[in-house]
């Protein structure tokens, strides 16, 4: 096999990924949210060699070749069923399609010579797959040709199948290429144990008197086998695994674990042991220039993902394997950042966020507080303001703090997946000490609270920030229920659609009003139960002052206070729950004015005078002015 390598790998056009070039590091983890392109980078790589492979040639007389036109059936590694659809945006054309490029070295004539291929994917005539390429050709061949393995591709392990049958080793080298590589590690196991690669003549009478199985690991023959067993016991301290199978005899293969003077099936090993078991086994049979591991982590516990990272970096250094990974694991990710041999690249939305090494610390804390989407905004050196919105779509929120000053200079980011409130302070507070000339706004919706209830919230709030020793942290509430409460309002209505008669403007909210009332009562009796709860149970509770201070009553309003008595009387505007009356508004102006439901959507949700909101105009024009 040649040597060669790959250092760098740039992506257009495929899936969530418009442009994205990564330099790879010996280890290069990835990490992000559910949708910020992680996977999509892995699944570039791997369709790029599996194209390469699919249209490798070879010929008996003279060099390989790669074909220019191959169907999708000819392809091991599909992240979809037509791969002409996974262009970004819109599937492929004869014209248009997705580019990935490989850049890396070759080893031609004891020298180390830089080079690279960019593969072109279209759609080819007679709905095949169209690939040109560009670049240098023999690093072409050597990407392509299947013994030489130029990625393997294993998902996350959450564990094995009690029984596994012998695979080939062709079926094996086909699982790699298909993503599905925890499918045959019994047979991998085997294949590795029987593999002779390191059998010479000279060698041959030891090697056939070893008993590979027992044998102390030093007085293993050089052999893949013997790098497998090298580094399982570095990273699991005197683990071996013994394989027995006689294929005249045996269905099945038995394979044993042996640590800490247990003696154990394999599929009752433990998942981080089986995991880690997983990718050495992989990368000492295969020797991939390059492993794509998609959220190894996955399962493991903090110990499992410590041995993890040993066995990783065990493989980079010993078998010079190019390592790219995702990741979801805060603690996995805190490791690897102090390692100077792993790069870590945050990435939204298929684009990497810039970290300089004094913001980097903070993703693990990101992650664990479930803020990786936040977006690339929070490290802006233009943003000196940043408003958090509990909202998960912060478009609204967005317009809202326009009408009330905000400009350019404010970046709207959702601390939706951060679960709750004490998350989202915590989030603040590293924005700040990241971004110390930066202040901070947290937006809570005002949720039916009462005004005393709201004092209270914020007496507690400012009792945070004093024992936090946190400053330019602010917390502000909406003057409705919630941000779409006032795009719903009479006022913002005659604002946007001032042809339109006020009468029946008014008309098309009583109407959703009227239609919606059931789900309003709900929404109102369903907020004040978890209002009950944790203000007038849970937080009242050692904060007697700030309860005087803030004037709450002993007993919590009941909910009935808030709406008639009488059923029939109509439902007061202001107790509605604003997500679903917007809504069923824009419904009803469909219905007066016609058109276009997409034109009304548009219109009514842009920013006029009447989305006004004291409370917070009074945060935010002290921050512009």
């Amino acid at each position: 096999m040649s040597f060669f390598e790959i250092n760098k790998i740039s992506i257009e056009n495929f899936k969530r990924i418009e442009s994205l070039s990564l330099e790879l590091g010996k280890i290069t983890a990835l990490v992000g949210s559910n949708t910020s392109g992680k996977s999509s980078v892995l699944q570039a790589v791997q369709l790029a060699i599996s194209l390469l492979q699919a249209a490798y040639r070879p010929r008996p007389r003279s060099k390989a070749i790669i074909v220019g036109s191959i169907s999708d059936e000819e392809v091991s590694f599909r992240p979809t069923h037509k791969i002409v659809d996974l262009r970004r945006e819109r599937p492929a054309t004869e014209s248009a399609g997705f580019n990935v490029t490989l850049d890396g070295l070759m080893q031609i004539e004891g020298q180390r010579i830089d080079k690279t291929l960019t593969l072109q994917v279209r759609r080819g005539r007679n709905a095949n797959i169209s690939l040109r390429r560009s670049g240098d050709d023999d690093f072409a061949v050597e990407l392509a040709n299947p013994e030489n393995n130029a990625s393997v591709f294993t998902p996350g392990l959450s564990g094995v199948s009690t029984r596994e049958e012998l695979k080939t080793r062709g079926a094996l080298a086909s699982s790699v290429m298909q993503g599905d590589a925890n499918t045959y590690l019994r047979s991998l196991l085997y294949h590795l144990f029987q593999d002779e690669t390191g059998r010479t003549d000279e060698n041959s009478q030891i090697w056939d008197s070893l008993d590979w199985n027992t044998a102390p690991i030093a007085m293993l023959l050089d052999s893949k086998w013997k790098r497998f067993c090298s580094l399982l016991d570095e990273v699991y301290n005197g683990a071996r695994i013994s394989i027995s199978h006689d294929a005249d005899t045996d269905q099945f293969i038995e394979i044993v674990v042996n640590y800490q003077n247990q003696e154990m099936p394999l599929d009752l090993a433990s998942t981080g042991m089986l995991q880690v078991i997983q990718i050495l086994a992989y990368s000492c049979f295969f020797e991939p220039p390059l492993l794509l591991l998609d959220e190894p982590d996955a399962h493991l516990h903090a110990d499992s993902q410590t041995k993890l990272l040993i066995a990783l970096q065990g493989l980079s250094e010993r078998l010079n394997i190019r390592i790219l990974l995702t990741s979801h694991s805060p603690q996995l990710i805190q490791k690897m950042n102090r390692q100077t041999e792993i790069q870590v690249v945050w990435l939204e939305d298929g684009a990497k966020v810039e970290l300089d090494d004094n913001n980097l610390p903070a993703v693990p804390l990101m992650m664990s507080l479930g803020a990786m989407g936040i977006g690339a905004d929070a490290f802006a050196p233009e943003k000196t303001a940043i408003i958090l919105t509990e909202d998960r779509n912060a478009d609204l929120v967005k317009i809202y703090a326009e009408a009330n000053g905000a400009g350019d200079s404010f970046a709207i980011l959702s601390y939706n997946g951060c679960g709750n409130l004490q998350g989202a302070r915590q989030l603040a507070v590293l924005l700040r000490d990241l971004r110390p000339e930066t202040c901070v706004i947290i937006h809570r919706d005002r949720d039916f609270r009462t005004p005393e209830e709201l004092l209270f919230e914020q007496l507690l709030f400012e009792s945070w920030l004093n024992e936090e020793g946190a400053s330019d942290i602010v917390e502000v509430f909406t003057e409705l229920n919630d941000i779409e409460h006032k795009f719903a309002s009479i006022e913002h209505l005659q604002n946007k659609f001032p042809d339109s008669d006020e009468n029946d403007l008014q008309q098309c909210i009583d109407d959703a009003i009227s239609e919606k009332r059931d789900d309003f009562v709900s929404a109102l009796d369903r907020a004040r139960l978890v209002i009950a709860d944790r203000l007038y149970t849970q937080r009242m509770r050692g904060k007697v002052n700030k309860w005087g201070e803030a004037g709450m009553p002993q007993n919590c309003p009941a909910a009935s206070s808030f709406r008639p008595a009488n059923g029939n009387d109509p439902f007061p505007f202001e107790v509605c729950h604003g997500k679903g009356l917007e809504m069923r508004v824009r419904e009803k102006l469909h219905a007066l004015l016609g058109g276009s439901t997409a034109d009304i959507k548009v219109k009514l949700q842009t920013s006029s005078q009447a989305l006004r909101d004291e409370g917070w105009a009074a945060v935010i024009e002290p921050i512009v002015n």
